[in-house]
Formats: C-alpha cells, structure tokens, sequence
C-alpha cells in the first residue's frame, strides 16, 4: 500500500483553531477543536457568517472619521454620519455609506484582502470590485439615489499589498479615468469620480 504524505488536514485544522483561539482571545492552553460537537460547530458558522458585515462595519465607521478629518466637519456632523451607518442594517439595499448631509455622499466599502497574500486581486474580488465601482457611477437598481448629486467614495482597508492590488487593478480598468486615489490635500469637489480611499478600522 502507498504510503500517504505525513500532511494531515484535520490536525492542521486543529492547530490553526486552538492557536488562533489562544493567541487572538487569550484563552487558556486547551484543545478547543475537539470540544468542539456537531452543534457548537454549527452555532459557531453562524456566528461566524457575520464577520464580513461586522469588518465592513468597522471600515465604515472609520471612514466617517476620515470623512470629519477630511471635510473639516464639526464633532456633531462626524457624529450623526456614524449614527446613520450604526442604525443601517447589514446587507440593506443600497450603499454601506449614504448620506445626503451636511455633505451628499455615497461609498461603498470593500475588505478584500488580495489573494494567496499576493498584491494582485482574483477574478471574483476583480469582479466585486467592478460592480460596486459601476453601482456608484450608474446607480443602483433598488435605490431611489441620484449619484450624479453625490460625492462618490470606494473605501478599503489600508495595507501596502491591498494599495497595490488597488492600483494594479484601476491602472488596468476601463474605470481608469473616473477614479481618483485620496492624497492628503486632495480636495474633495467633484461628482463625477470615485474617490478611493483606504482606512485602517
């Protein structure tokens, strides 16, 4: 009989589990992947389902700041910004971000990490990616907004491989022209661009 690799996935799995659970949460040394029934594993994928919605969350708020800092809003204004994005519900129709004052804006916010730690995006973040920037450009099927009237915002999280994957990807697009990457400075004016900006939640 063929002698298989020594690799074996279940213990792999098993030690990416109880290390992350460690080290991330501080849990005391167990094995918590074998205590882990068909019910608990269960419970613990539907509460992991919502780790998406609670990073996009966390990049949303962190835009608001950014948005305060970088239209020079009062505390209030920055205030009801992130009340807005707080009582939106995940995944609602629409834009992660829409706000008609004190300034109209719209964005749509990505946590795309390139894959396989490279600095290139797959074909389906490409193709996320895509959607959203023209769903802010032509609009969106099921909402009532007219993008023409309000500053436009991809925002994404901010890591060096991410920027590059960002760029790589716009230098590429036949979105090119619309986008403009935020630089300190910028003046954030016009309403028939994308501004892109990255945020570290």
């Amino acid at each position: 009989m063929e002698i298989l690799d020594l690799y074996n996935r279940e213990d792999a799995l098993r030690a990416r589990l109880n290390t992350f659970l460690r080290t991330r949460l501080q849990l005391p040394e167990r094995d918590y992947y074998g205590e882990l029934d068909q019910d608990s594993l269960a419970e613990l994928k539907s509460v992991l389902s919502d780790i998406n919605n609670i990073f996009t969350l966390k990049v949303c708020l962190a835009f608001a700041k950014w948005l305060g800092t970088s239209l020079n809003l009062t505390e209030s204004e920055t205030a009801w910004i992130e009340r807005s994005i707080l009582s939106k519900k995940a995944s609602a129709n629409g834009y992660d971000v829409e706000i008609s004052v004190p300034v109209p804006i719209i964005g749509e916010v990505k946590c795309n990490v390139p894959i396989n730690q490279g600095v290139v995006y797959g074909s389906a973040q490409q193709a996320g990616i895509a959607k959203d920037v023209n769903a802010l450009l032509n609009g969106k099927t099921r909402s009532n907004i007219e993008v023409h009237k309000y500053l436009k915002f991809l925002v994404l999280l901010d890591t060096p491989d991410i920027r590059r994957a960002t760029e790589h990807f716009f230098n590429k697009s036949a979105f090119k022209e619309r986008v403009v990457f935020v630089s300190p400075g910028n003046a954030l004016t016009r309403f028939d661009v994308i501004y892109v900006v990255f945020v570290a939640p």
